[in-house]
Formats: structure tokens, C-alpha cells, sequence
């Protein structure tokens, strides 16, 4: 005679928590590419006035003068209750799907709490922009203030 084996009650709890953490947590495969930006500067640049941006990269610096320097700085390098984004993106490692999930859900930190943008239409729509921005920013090809956009 053949005995069923039924699962213990903390393995099948443990694998229904598994499921719906990582339904909640972001996966890079799911956001798919990160967006790429264009930056023209020349190499003595030291100042983003020197520099032409696509179109997207431009609206991203737009978006974060207008919603994100006021907690993370003018130039992304943080300030006393937001961290610095450039080093975010450089030393931690933020990807893509990290990003947009922390955009759209907020974050909750050991220097503060971000809020969640995700009923902020404006900002939504900005998020591949917004990160060109920073990402260019992060990578050191843009440099502190407002690029020029890139004529057609």
C-alpha cells in the first residue's frame, strides 16, 4: 500500500510567503531594457550648460528639478535626509527594475522615507527619462546643472 506524502503546514506557508514577497519585489526582467541616453560634452566640461542631451535625458533633468532636488539635491548628491543617487546607482548597484520600483512604491530607509510616486502622472510618465538623467549623471558623462537639449 502506498502512503501519500503530504507536505508539513510551515513548508507549504513558507513557499505561499515566498510567492508573494517575490511577487512584490522588482525583477530587472520585468522592466526590461534599461533606457539609454546621449550626451555630448566636451571633455572639459564642468558644468551641464556645456553639454547637449537627447530629448528624454533633458525631460529626466527636467522631472528632478522639479520633483526630486528638493530632498536629493540640485546635482543628485543627496543631503541630509536623502541619499546621494549618483552613489546609489554606482557603489549599491541600483538597476533598472529597482528604480522604477522604488519610484512608483517609495522606499523607507535608515536616512528617511521616500514617498511612492505612483499617483503622479508627470512623474510616471518620466521615469525612463528620469533615469537616463541620473544614469548619465551616475556615470559621470553629465555633469552638475542644466543641459542644452540636442536640436533635432
Amino acid at each position: 500500500m502506498m502512503r501519500k506524502k503530504i507536505p508539513c503546514i510551515s513548508a507549504v506557508l513558507l513557499i505561499i510567503a515566498s510567492s508573494a514577497q517575490a511577487a512584490h519585489e522588482p525583477r530587472v526582467d520585468d522592466a526590461g531594457d534599461p533606457p539609454e541616453y546621449t550626451v555630448n560634452c566636451p571633455e572639459e566640461a564642468t558644468n551641464a550648460s556645456q553639454c547637449e542631451v537627447d530629448k528624454g535625458t533633458y525631460v529626466g533633468w527636467r522631472t528632478f528639478a522639479t520633483n526630486c532636488q528638493v530632498c536629493h539635491g540640485g546635482s543628485a548628491l543627496g543631503s541630509t535626509f536623502a541619499p546621494n543617487l549618483l552613489e546609489r546607482f554606482n557603489k549599491e548597484g541600483v538597476d533598472y527594475g529597482r528604480f522604477l520600483y522604488v519610484v512608483e512604491h517609495g522606499y523607507h530607509g535608515k536616512m528617511g522615507a521616500m514617498p511612492a510616486w505612483e499617483k503622479n502622472v508627470a512623474v510616471m510618465k518620466a521615469r525612463d527619462d528620469l533615469y537616463r538623467y541620473l544614469k548619465a549623471r551616475a556615470d559621470g558623462k553629465l555633469p552638475q546643472g542644466r543641459p542644452k537639449r540636442m536640436k533635432k
